[in-house]
């Protein structure tokens, strides 16, 4: 297992995503919605020490949920950034950052397959 920093695993994925050939608009809006990760549960934390208590605060946090202004989060866009928690997640774990996926079982699964058009979205 390699150790690794949440910040470092979200920028190594993006660098995965890059190389797999995903456009640079969606690495942009996937960054987006990493830095509010990378936010919440600290930059410098090892991506082994985040647990699932922590993610269920996580997905419950004003941070994931709310605007800087205070304002609703779309609840697209809160789902996206969910959906690109968990894309991170298992691809740490498939390429042996973390051992075990610290993820709530009310989170969708599903296949990493992207709809890049409707990822394109400015987060908002």
């Amino acid at each position: 297992m390699t150790e690794c920093t949440v910040h470092q695993a979200a920028e190594a994925f993006i660098g995965h995503l890059r190389e797999s050939g995903k456009k640079e608009r969606t690495l942009y809006t996937y960054r987006k919605d990493l830095d509010v990760v990378e936010s919440f549960f600290g930059a410098d934390r090892q991506l082994v020490e985040i647990r699932l208590p922590q993610v269920g605060k996580f997905y419950k946090s004003d941070l994931l949920l709310k605007l800087p202004d205070g304002k609703e989060r779309a609840e697209r866009t809160v789902t996206k950034t969910v959906r690109v928690f968990r894309m991170m997640m298992v691809w740490a774990r498939e390429s042996g950052r973390i051992e075990e996926l610290p993820l709530p079982k009310s989170t969708p699964m599903g296949h990493s397959r992207v709809k890049e058009s409707s990822d394109e979205q400015p987060n908002g």
